[in-house]
């Protein structure tokens, strides 16, 4: 602990020692009760000191200590083929409902990163490399809008791997920085295709999950046009579309990253976030220009505030103001 007083310490050593000594004289020459005036005397002389105690500005040093490097850059490679408007996230809502809100809840505790998204559906793109700029993510993600049932050519998990690989490269040619990946999907793969081996990109990825949306049950899917479903051809019945958690365990695996099935809240999501925070945090050793000093005056403002209110009653009750 040090100080540093608001004014020179002689200086108020000074003017302290003088109005104590008024004070001091004023309490003895007065006229009322031994115990009183002691009494009196000794309530002023703790407001005094603690007066100066909080005049000396107490402050605590630490040095060695913790700050937010910021030093994360966070790809979203989301899925938006028609599955993920199916209506089976947390009972009947659509899927990217879910996204939606757990990658803005990403964006919030990360807040300072930066950010890249990708999105996939027939073909891939990359709508953000690596940027700051937190409020353009979220305009994309509210730009998001189900696929024309019509035009859709089915769902390939692998399609936006070299763009994944390209932005990974490119945050990896980076000094001092950890990249954290996101994949988020519901697994299916409808177009025939095999699942691309993501173990090759696992050296350049930090942390990150793979987030898993929809319901082994499956759920149906609006088409685009008017208030009708998606009609499977093959059934004769309205589609439904069902998790395959197989495949993002998968990709999980390749990865080198934790699966979540986020379909009944982002609980899980909230631990891994929480991790990969403190993960990029720095602690500064003792040295030249660590210090960090922290104002304790304010334990003694509270008990002084107190004895001047005391003293303020007292002196009311006696009638004397």
């Amino acid at each position: 602990m040090s100080i540093q007083p608001i004014f020179p310490l002689g200086t108020m050593l000074a003017v302290f020692a003088v109005l104590f000594g008024v004070t001091a004289y004023l309490v003895i020459k007065n006229k009322a009760k031994t115990g009183d005036r002691i009494g009196t005397l000794v309530r002023m002389t703790i407001i005094y000191v603690l007066a100066f105690i909080i005049g000396m500005r107490p402050v605590m040093v630490e040095t060695k200590y913790e700050f937010a490097t910021k030093n994360l850059d966070v790809l979203f490679i989301i899925d938006n083929t028609i599955s993920m408007w199916a209506q089976d996230y947390n009972g009947k809502k659509e899927r990217m409902t879910g996204v939606t809100k757990d990658v803005n809840y990403i964006i919030d505790e990360l807040a300072g990163s930066n950010f890249g998204l990708v999105t996939f559906d027939d073909t891939a793109h990359v709508l953000a490399p690596f940027t700051q700029d937190l409020q353009y993510i979220r305009d994309l993600l509210d730009t998001f809008e189900s696929p024309d049932s019509y035009y859709a050519k089915g769902s390939d998990l692998s399609i936006a791997y070299q763009d994944i690989e390209s932005l990974l490269l490119s945050s990896n040619r980076k000094e001092n920085r950890k990249t954290i990946v996101f994949f988020i999907s519901d697994g299916e793969i409808t177009n025939g295709k095999e699942l691309k081996d993501y173990s090759e990109l696992a050296q350049y990825v930090d942390a990150g999950a793979v987030l898993g949306y929809g319901s082994e049950s499956g759920g149906k899917m609006k088409n685009n046009y008017g208030n009708h479903y998606i009609y499977d051809y093959s059934t004769h019945k309205d589609a439904v579309s069902k998790i395959d958690e197989t495949n993002l365990k998968k990709i999980a695996e390749g990865l080198g990253v934790e699966y979540m099935n986020m379909n009944n809240g982002n609980s899980s999501l909230m631990g891994s976030v929480e991790l990969i925070k403190e993960s990029s945090k720095t602690i500064i050793e003792s040295g030249d220009g660590a210090e960090v000093k922290k104002d304790i005056y304010f334990i003694f403002a509270y008990p002084f505030m107190l004895m001047v209110l005391i003293e303020i009653i007292l002196v009311a009750r006696r009638g004397r103001l």
